[in-house]
């Protein structure tokens, strides 16, 4: 898909250094340069050549895998919002980025315009498929993701359009419009730890 290129390019833009992506096997990203990927499944590895490694686990115990302080920067590329416990993610993290590294992190924005159409209108046709979010588990307005990014001592440096607009009908490929940040279908953040 179009847009799942723009924000993979996007976010190997911003990557630099040692690099962590944290749930890559679903969609490993071509354009990093030498990452090491970690995820629980293991079905991707053809598509994820550009990878000096792939590590399987649980992203929850990422410190039981990499020393403090290791990475200049993780990606968590449409992962948190599929997470029972975003925090413990956040915290582990924290634990094994250097202390000036970048944490990625591309989640829906519930105020996209599908969104915010389906929840007025309840609908909730689809969501077993996950037409309309039903493998999410947690969605984060701009304001409560940084109040959980403070709880678990990091910041948010800057937020980007992920994609560049929404898609018009979920999982489509084709109906796609371009879109301010507030209404887009995918938020980028990029954070840092707070300073000591």
């Amino acid at each position: 898909m179009i847009q799942d290129e723009k924000r993979l390019k996007k976010l190997a833009a911003l990557s630099y250094g040692n690099i962590l992506d944290v749930g890559c096997d679903n969609n490993p990203n071509t354009f990093l340069k030498n990452p090491i990927g970690f995820d629980l499944y293991d079905s991707n590895r053809d598509k994820a050549r550009n990878y000096q490694d792939i590590i399987l686990g649980d992203c929850n115990e990422l410190s039981k895998y990499f020393p403090e302080c290791f990475f200049d920067t993780i990606i968590a590329a449409e992962l948190i919002e599929h997470l029972e416990n975003p925090a413990r993610f956040l915290r582990e993290c924290k634990i094994i980025l250097k202390d000036d590294g970048l944490l990625l992190i591309t989640t829906p924005n519930p105020y996209n315009i599908t969104t915010l159409i389906a929840n007025v209108l309840f609908i909730d046709k689809g969501i077993e498929t996950g037409v309309i979010y039903g493998q999410h588990i947690n969605l984060f307005p701009y304001r409560n993701m940084l109040t959980l990014l403070k709880h678990c001592g990091l910041k948010c440096e800057r937020v980007l359009n992920a994609t560049g607009g929404t898609k018009l009908i979920p999982n489509s490929r084709y109906f796609f419009l371009p879109m301010i940040k507030s209404f887009c279908w995918q938020l980028l953040y990029i954070i840092r730890k707070i300073e000591r």
